[in-house]
């Protein structure tokens, strides 16, 4: 009778322990879908970083299989295709207002033009990190 309570035991133990060790496994970071963020800073024409224009919003919201946002001036909408750590953007539809802040029709090209160049992404220090096809980061995400 003992035998059969230590055995019991053991793999009443073991499938907890398997749930435990699986659900450690699970990176909920990975997932974009119904997540926002704010664009904090972006790599220039130039090859430097920069921070977005003060009083300017530029975000990027993850929907099921489509991106939305603003740019700082105009909204926008994409189709997106993720895979594991591959993030890709498809053609960028926006609204097409003319603002005259200056600098931020700068900034909307440059935003749009990284976007379409996002190959992979990685979440690290709860920044979102979007890179091209040699890991090179183009724009830096906060988390909204």
């Amino acid at each position: 009778m003992n035998f059969i309570k230590n055995k019991s035991l053991l793999i009443v133990c073991g499938i907890l322990f398997s749930s435990l060790s699986l659900g450690c496994l699970y990176d909920e970071s990975t997932n974009l879908e119904g997540t926002s963020w704010n664009l904090e800073e972006y790599l220039s024409k130039e090859g430097t970083f920069i921070e977005t224009i003060q009083n300017s919003t530029a975000t990027l919201i993850f929907d099921e299989e489509r991106t939305t946002g603003t740019s700082g001036c105009n909204s926008f909408f994409s189709e997106y295709s993720l895979e594991n750590k591959s993030l890709s953007f498809g053609p960028i539809g926006s609204t097409l207002m003319y603002c005259t802040d200056e600098g931020i029709m700068d900034q909307e090209y440059t935003y749009f033009m990284r976007l379409e160049k996002v190959q992979s992404y990685e979440i690290e220090d709860g920044l979102l990190k979007l890179m091209d096809s040699k890991g090179e980061i183009l724009l830096v995400f906060s988390k909204n």
